[in-house]
């Protein structure tokens, strides 16, 4: 510019193009920036694909995050377990033999302890491993 310029036109325009060089460089960042738009339903595993792909390209989780995430492994694996026991005792499913109504009630009780978060005690182990119906259910076909 002239000589003819207040400080303040002067300031101005030396702002301006702070402004304008700080605009270029984010352009240049977002050209490098991937932007994925996941859709579905709720439930339907959007957060995990999000969470997948943190592992695979970042530094994973923090020690907080991997105790927290195995909550919920262990939560969902227990809640899971359950719903079937439920689902078999409403149906009149029989056991593939009276040892898995033991581990069908340790489950049960780890539910209604809450402890369905915690980490699996050995018994609890044995009891989601063991727990299925008779065989001769899906035999005759009414799976």
């Amino acid at each position: 510019m002239g000589l003819c310029q207040s400080d303040e036109e002067k300031t101005g325009f030396e702002k301006s193009k702070a402004i304008d060089k700080q605009i270029r460089q984010g352009a240049a960042t977002d050209e490098r920036t991937v932007k994925l738009l996941l859709l579905g339903a709720g439930e339907c595993g959007k957060s995990t694909v999000l969470k997948q792909m943190r592992i695979l390209h970042n530094n994973g989780f923090t020690e907080d995050e991997m105790t927290q995430q195995k909550r919920v492994v262990y939560n969902n694996t227990v809640t899971a377990i359950h719903q079937l026991i439920k689902a078999m005792q409403q149906y009149q499913i029989k056991y593939s033999s009276p040892d898995r109504e033991v581990d069908a009630m340790v489950v049960q009780d780890v539910i209604k302890q809450g402890r369905e978060s915690e980490p699996f005690t050995p018994e609890l182990a044995v009891a989601i491993k063991s727990s299925k119906p008779s065989d001769d259910y899906f035999d005759k076909g009414a799976a």
